[in-house]
């Protein structure tokens, strides 16, 4: 009989725990995976309100939120019909 092992689908934390996904964000600046990171924005959506906007590192230029979101959405829709986003 072959000898069977459970294997973890996953080391990161849960994503409905989102501090530890934060965490893990972090952590994965800090040690370079995403290359130098010159600015983070942060949307919390809240029911029935505006959501919650937060922006760090440099927000001007090509980095103001106004663009960044845009272009995000620009890509998320592309995404969603499946068609290339690069």
């Amino acid at each position: 009989m072959p000898d069977l092992n459970v294997v973890p689908l996953s080391t990161e934390p849960s994503l409905q725990d989102i501090p530890a996904q934060l965490r893990a964000l972090a952590s994965r600046i800090e040690s370079g995976d995403y290359g130098e990171v010159d600015a983070v924005f942060a949307l919390i959506p809240r029911e029935r309100d505006y959501p919650k906007i937060m922006a760090w590192g440099n927000n001007h230029g090509a980095f103001d939120p106004i663009i960044q979101f845009e272009l995000g959405r620009h890509w998320l829709v592309f995404a969603a019909a499946g068609l290339p986003t690069d």
